[in-house]
């Protein structure tokens, strides 16, 4: 089977997240099963081009990847070159995976495909939801264009809830589920030192769709002295906005910014917390939840999170509503429920490393690319 997967931003581009890492570890998972693997995408790293060379063919982890140049920055990603490439050659692979929406490439890719009748899946990765849409310009856009650009291709969630999102927007269609493949770190790790505070971790791009407000706002009077670390990054402007939030809490002293962390740092600081936390808006899949568990670390989400129901269906951690008093609630109880905690850590390795097998994951995705 030849696979072309199309994306606006691949590795090592990693300042996009979650979506960019996703790809690559499934290009690659894809490529491990003897699948001829093909990616198409831009030299796309933020404010900056990756250093790459361009518009020819190079391999990495057995994937060919072509980079191409874009015109324009983030979101729009607008690459004739790459479009041009895929009018040339989309019919020759068996399917064309195009992976996010709403920028220049994922648009381009699926109109170019349903003009040359390739056999297509769109991977929206959480951007074809009600939360990411709205009422405006998005909405209106995918109603009329849209529509005809997504009428004969499939499409991939990530998680259940996706689905029911993107369903709720494409009345028709064919639709299925394959989780996201994540890379999870060796287990166990070094013996955790304990500590008087409770230690939580917020783990993620820094965006207001992350809920840190709604966190920051429920710390107050907990059951326990606690610590928060806020690993990740966001706009510069969005940052000093919560900073500022966090001095007139008066918590400045209790929240340390690690900034972006990776490799093993960022295992042994999910290791070294009591609790992940997650109180997002809107999340297809989030990928730091497998991460966590698979180290032992219990997590609470909002009932935004795409896991939200595999968490609460294995009593991995605890599952709120987005208000600061269901957070506060939820904060408490894990502080006051130390076997649960300990039960988790016991547990959830092993529990996600046989639910999440690349493998099996794989298969999933391969069966229903064969059944187009």
């Amino acid at each position: 089977m030849r696979v072309l997967h199309v994306t606006p931003s691949y590795k090592p581009a990693y300042h996009y997240g979650g979506p960019t890492v996703s790809v690559s570890r499934l290009a690659e998972a894809q490529a491990d099963a003897q699948v001829e693997v093909t990616v198409f995408t831009t030299t796309a790293d933020g404010a900056t081009e990756l250093q790459v060379p361009v518009a020819q063919a190079v391999r990495d982890s057995g994937v060919t990847i072509w980079y191409f140049s874009r015109w324009t920055g983030d979101h729009g990603h607008f690459s004739p070159a790459l479009l041009l490439h895929l009018w040339r050659h989309c019919r020759k692979f068996d399917v064309v995976n195009i992976h996010s929406w709403w920028n220049w490439v994922a648009f381009g890719a699926a109109c170019i495909c349903r003009l040359r009748s390739a056999k297509t899946i769109i991977s929206p990765h959480g951007m074809l939801s009600p939360y990411t849409m709205g009422k405006g310009f998005r909405y209106w856009f995918q109603r009329t264009i849209g529509r005809w650009l997504v009428g004969e291709a499939a499409f991939g969630a990530t998680s259940k809830q996706e689905r029911l999102e993107i369903q709720s927007i494409i009345k028709e269609g064919r639709f299925y589920v394959a989780p996201n493949i994540v890379t999870l770190p060796d287990y166990p790790m070094a013996p955790r030192i304990e500590s008087a505070e409770f230690r939580l971790l917020f783990l993620s791009r820094v965006h207001h769709k992350k809920g840190l407000e709604f966190l920051l706002d429920a710390l107050h009077d907990l059951h326990q002295p606690w610590h928060l670390t806020i690993a990740g990054e966001g706009t510069p402007a969005y940052e000093q906005k919560l900073r500022k939030r966090i001095a007139a809490l008066g918590l400045a002293k209790q929240v340390t910014w690690a900034g972006w962390v990776r490799g093993d740092e960022k295992w042994q600081l999910i290791a070294a917390s009591d609790l992940m936390v997650l109180p997002s808006y809107n999340e297809n899949f989030a990928n730091v939840v497998l991460e966590s568990l698979a180290l032992g670390t219990p997590v609470l989400l909002s009932n935004q999170v795409g896991l939200w129901n595999y968490v609460q269906n294995h009593d991995l951690g605890w599952v709120t509503e987005r208000t600061v008093p269901a957070i506060h609630a939820a904060l408490n109880e894990a502080i006051d429920n130390p076997e649960k905690r300990a039960r988790i850590r016991l547990e959830a390795p092993q529990i996600i490393r046989e639910s999440y097998d690349p493998a099996t994951i794989v298969s999933i995705y391969l069966d229903y690319y064969n059944s187009l």
